[in-house]
């Protein structure tokens, strides 16, 4: 099975990408209430930081770059 570069830099962006969009969402502060909207717990309004904001936008980034070297790789059947 013979791999061309450009097949190897394509696998190695998509899993970049990958990784990257897992990383960013983990890295976001959640926003739901959780358990205590059930038994009306305290209510806390959550305002957005710079980083909520910056992450959301990297997650999407990295989301639609994924699916796209994604799609890529198989359209064209590089593996």
């Amino acid at each position: 099975m013979n791999m061309s570069t450009f097949a190897i830099v394509l696998i190695v962006l998509d899993l970049i990408f990958a990784v990257s969009t897992v990383l960013s969402i983990l890295l976001m502060d959640p926003k739901g209430a959780g358990l205590g909207a059930i038994s009306g717990g305290a209510t806390v309004f959550h305002n957005k930081t710079a980083k909520d904001i910056l992450l959301e936008r990297l997650a999407t980034v990295f989301g639609i770059l994924f699916v796209l070297t994604t799609i890529f790789l198989n359209v064209f059947k590089v593996f």
